[in-house]
């Protein structure tokens, strides 16, 4: 009996002595500062490690060189110190504190980033593991901006959508719910990716606005980097005018850039009836010569008018809106609208034609090369440019191709095309060829101009005599160079052979 409490007891003293030889190490739960990075911002991860005892009447040993190693798979993280980060040594029952400082590379994408940390101690071969999560934002920063300040009851603008933030992908805009502005024909647009900028034609419907200024309340929606969708609502303040009168204009005059020209619009009432109808030209680019108003007095629904006035045009060729202002009055109360009316303005282009011949003079029966010169003696560009020389009685065109193509002439700019050709047997005089131009202006507009142009034909036999007065010419020159060598060959015999004295 005494021999079974003595082994008891010896057993109580080795596992005891077990117990104060071993040490359990424990990972206390991490804390990210702050919880979210933007790219280019500095954190640090903090967790505690433990050397905890097995049970309270036993003591652990030491946890000795402590070290902890960054994983290196925390793609978009830069840690700002060397692995492994030394801890030391923990005694038994106590607690170190490791806080990692790393920074938010630039490019790194939004999401959830995973950095593993791994401990180790001396003479232990298994690691612990903390998997620590850092969760990148990257939100877009999108701005809205507008073509147009004041908008009347259903209108057109031009949204430019700005993202200078992270990528926003799927944008869809959308009106909020309950808002007085509504969109036509559409319960919203849909813009796509969006990393840059893009233009978005919004067709607003503010009929049921109050005038005056309000904000628009655009709801953009996206999906960030990392793939959550979110939602912001924008607002863009406009001024909301009531005033419009239901008048379309319509061109019914050639407007030419850069010249005097008669403005000529045709007004149709498709609304009600406007009383003292007026019209106020305030555009800078087609201005009035004289009087910019024009009244057209009453106009009854339906009724169509003309305005007329004399402007000189300075726009740049293409379709224009020029801003004009209308007055009327409705119901014994004045109104005033601006508006744009869209016209046409062409460019001052015009092509100059020029003709060379090679040889020249041209001569019946001859074969000659025409060359045409095509200048471009407006104010702008032209495009396209092509050259055409028509069949003719008088002259056998041998190209291929009657047709020949520039390209593009720049203002006082020119190009050649050349022609080889037979002018027939005809009598000396002045014979029409037929040169066509064809060309697209700086407004779009296709120009076609064909030109006669005559052309001076000789006959042989004058040919041939001024062909005589230049033979006996070269025979004269011929023969002055002949005695010009015979004397030179005559001086030469004439000098001593090398080493005679004269």
């Amino acid at each position: 009996m005494a021999r079974a409490k003595m082994f008891a007891v010896l057993a109580f003293a080795m596992v005891m002595l077990s117990g104060a030889l071993s040490a359990a190490m424990s990972i206390g739960a991490y804390t990210v500062m702050p919880s979210t990075l933007k790219p280019g911002e500095e954190g640090s991860i903090s967790f505690s490690i433990s050397n905890v005892a097995p049970s309270s009447s036993v003591a652990a040993s030491q946890l000795e060189n402590v070290q902890v190693f960054f994983g290196g798979t925390a793609e978009g993280l830069q840690f700002l110190s060397q692995s492994p980060f030394v801890v030391g040594t923990i005694d038994s029952g106590g607690t170190a504190q490791v806080s990692v400082a790393f920074r938010v590379l630039p490019a790194a994408r939004g999401g959830s980033v995973t950095a593993p940390f791994y401990i180790s101690q001396k003479d232990k071969t298994d690691l612990k593991t903390v998997n620590t999560v850092v969760r990148v934002v990257n939100p877009p920063i999108i701005t809205l901006t507008s073509d147009r300040q004041t908008v009347l009851g259903t209108d057109e603008i031009n949204l430019s959508v700005k993202n200078d933030g992270g990528k926003a992908d799927r944008l869809r805009i959308s009106i909020a719910s309950g808002s007085n502005f509504t969109l036509i024909g559409t319960s919203q647009i849909y813009v796509g990716d969006l990393s840059g900028s893009k233009e978005v034609i919004v067709h607003l419907d503010s009929r049921n606005v109050a005038e005056g200024v309000s904000s628009v309340p655009f709801v953009l929606t996206y999906q960030e980097e990392g793939g959550n969708e979110t939602s912001i609502t924008k607002y863009l303040s406009v001024a909301v005018k009531k005033e419009k009168a239901d008048v379309v204009f319509t061109q019914a005059g050639k407007m030419v850039t850069g010249r005097d020209n008669v403005l000529v619009l045709k007004v149709k009432n498709t609304g009600r009836a406007l009383g003292d109808f007026e019209f106020y030209l305030d555009d800078g680019k087609v201005q009035a010569k004289e009087n910019k108003q024009v009244k057209l007095g009453d106009m009854a629904p339906g009724d169509e008018k003309e305005i007329s006035m004399k402007v000189f045009v300075s726009a740049e060729p293409g379709v224009r809106n020029i801003e004009a202002t209308l007055k009327w009055s409705e119901d014994d109360v004045d109104k005033e609208e601006t508006t744009y009316v869209p016209v046409v303005i062409t460019s001052d282009a015009d092509a100059a034609i020029y003709v060379d011949a090679k040889p020249s003079p041209i001569v019946a029966g001859g074969d000659h090369t025409l060359s045409i010169t095509v200048s471009n003696v407006g104010s702008y560009k032209i495009q396209n440019v092509e050259v055409t020389l028509s069949d003719s009685p008088q002259f056998e065109v041998f190209n291929a191709q009657r047709s020949q193509y520039i390209g593009g002439l720049e203002s006082d700019d020119f190009s050649s095309v050349q022609y080889k050709v037979r002018a027939k047997a005809l009598l000396p005089g002045e014979y029409p060829i037929n040169i066509t131009v064809r060309y697209k202006d700086q407004s779009g507009v296709w120009v076609e101009k064909a030109q006669e142009i005559k052309i001076a034909i000789r006959s042989q036999s004058d040919t041939a005599q001024g062909n005589g007065n230049g033979t006996a010419a070269l025979l004269l020159a011929g023969g002055a160079a002949v005695l010009a060598i015979g004397y030179w060959h005559f001086r030469m015999r004439k000098k001593p052979e090398a080493g005679k004295p004269k």
